[in-house]
């Protein structure tokens, strides 16, 4: 109810009015079309980037490894807001910056979408890589097939549907990129969620913003048949329960090997390190003038409440929208994951949990707005609509996180427990829960970053004083100033340095 009712009420606003003829203009068409090549784009690369990093971070053997783990994951974690203020701190740098923005914002788009997006496919490419037999390849090997042409007639087909799983997902979400987009863009570069933004606050035509929820939909619906068509529906995102054995680096992988260090140095380390170094300077002096900062409303009174108010707002939110993702997507892996469920039902239960994912926070945000404003469920005017959205948003990575750890485990164990009289509970509180644990904790930590950083919905449903960090963020970095700038960055770094205390947190027991 609070994620198809709010959802199809925006749609039929939409379909009750003449939504066709407004999207069929060269503006709307040009944003359309934006929106799709750019993640298909963003998807392409993201897995062609990825597929070195994962052979030399997963199949190879050297010093820093789980280091380097953590540090490409990061990205995937930090607020899309955050990760705009990283790129756009790389304007100042003289190559780079023009570079990225000298002649469009597009370039600085899809080199955040890869940045946010990248440990996610090498994640998920390297868990299935170290789970394949590798006596085909050795037979191939024997057979005087050199490791290109073994990768791309024994590996490469045997990775097909992760990869297809792996780029669709990435495709879901640069489609459905807001806050990236709406910071990077400057008004100058619209997708279909910031076009959604501009039509429903700024022009006030919900009929427009609802033709173009259509659309997403649409492109969301297309995504899914594809996913399930073609891909593999459980991807595994948690890492390997066991370590093969595996080979040093040699001299044969220089070319993964580079390729992998310009990746993690140029895409993923640069932008930390800028938005880092800015957090402590104030004009050409080092100092913590931008963190003591965070106590004031900004230059001009900007911000309605403070940093530390917005932390509270958004500490609480998490609380809540943990609690209820963790219980609820632990209880439906569960269920999935029972023997006696069957594929049918599997498959319909996977796709209806799964479809926050293509479903614009703005859509779901402004769906909100729409349908619970008035009327039996009140919710737009408390506070408790927006930990109630990021919850549904979290919920399916959730279950994509811990659903393969579930099936995972070896059903002997289950049913050795079951002839032994256990009860459901027990088995779950001394068997599943504790081998699974590292995907919980994983879980728990990722949906912790989620409703920290989620701004689409949050920017429709915050209002006076529940602003949360990323709405905060927002402010600041849209006025101009010295001191506004120093906050977002001081502001930015924090919440980067906590993203790699949580991962380092979930990802502790591995090697």
């Amino acid at each position: 109810m609070l994620f198809l009712w709010p959802v199809a009420r925006l749609l039929s606003l939409g379909l009750s009015t003449p939504w066709l003829d407004s999207l069929l203009t060269p503006r709307m068409v040009g944003i359309i079309w934006f929106t799709v090549w750019q993640a298909l784009l963003c998807a392409a690369l993201s897995v062609a980037l990825a597929i070195p990093g994962a052979y030399v971070l997963y199949l190879r053997k050297h010093r820093g490894q789980s280091a380097l783990r953590i540090l490409i994951s990061v990205p995937f974690l930090m607020p899309t807001i955050v990760v705009a203020i990283s790129f756009s701190s790389l304007k100042s740098v003289p190559i780079l910056g023009n570079a990225l923005f000298g002649h469009s914002a597009i370039v600085g788009i899809i080199c955040a979408h890869i940045f946010m997006n990248y440990g996610l496919v090498v994640r998920a490419l390297g868990n299935a890589w170290v789970d394949l037999d590798p006596a085909s390849e050795a037979a191939s090997a024997l057979d005087g097939a050199g490791r290109l042409r073994t990768f791309a007639s024994i590996t490469l087909p045997q990775l097909r549907s992760v990869i297809i799983s792996s780029a669709l997902l990435v495709f879901l979400y640069c489609a459905t990129s807001f806050g990236l987009v709406l910071v990077l863009g400057g008004g100058l570069v619209h997708s279909i969620e910031t076009e959604m933004y501009v039509q429903a606050l700024e022009h006030l035509e919900l009929g427009n913003t609802a033709g173009l929820a259509i659309v997403q939909t649409l492109i969301t619906v297309v995504a899914f048949a594809v996913f399930y068509l073609r891909g593999k529906p459980s991807l595994n995102l948690t890492e390997a329960g066991h370590v093969l054995e595996r080979k040093r680096l040699d001299r044969r992988d220089w070319p993964t090997i580079m390729v992998t260090g310009v990746v993690v140095f140029g895409l993923i380390l640069v932008p930390m390190i800028s938005v880092m170094s800015k957090a402590f300077k104030t004009g050409d002096a080092w100092t913590f003038a931008n963190f003591t900062n965070l106590a004031s409303f900004g230059a001009r009174d900007v911000l309605s409440i403070t940093i530390s108010q917005a932390a509270l707002n958004s500490l609480r939110n998490i609380l809540i929208a943990t609690a209820i993702a963790m219980l609820v997507g632990l209880r439906v892996s569960y269920l999935l994951a029972r023997p006696t469920t069957s594929q049918r039902i599997r498959r319909t239960c996977d796709t209806l949990f799964q479809l926050p994912i293509g479903v614009s926070t703005v859509v779901l945000g402004l769906g909100y707005l729409v349908t619970f404003s008035s009327g039996i469920f009140p919710l737009r005017s408390s506070w408790l609509a927006i930990p109630l959205a990021q919850a549904l948003i979290a919920t399916p990575l959730v279950i994509r996180l811990t659903f393969p750890a579930m099936v995972s485990i070896d059903s002997d164990v289950i049913q050795s427990a079951q002839s032994e009289g256990a009860t459901a509970d027990q088995i779950w509180w001394l068997i599943q829960g504790p081998l699974i644990g590292q995907a919980i904790r994983m879980a728990t930590g990722y949906v912790a970053m989620i409703s920290l950083g989620e701004f689409g919905a949050t920017s429709f449903l915050a209002y006076g004083n529940q602003g949360t960090l990323p709405t905060a963020l927002y402010q600041l970095i849209s006025r101009p100033g010295e001191q506004n700038y120093g906050m977002a960055m001081a502001t930015s770094a924090m919440i980067t340095v906590l993203a790699i205390a949580i991962l380092g947190i979930a990802t502790r027991d591995k090697t």
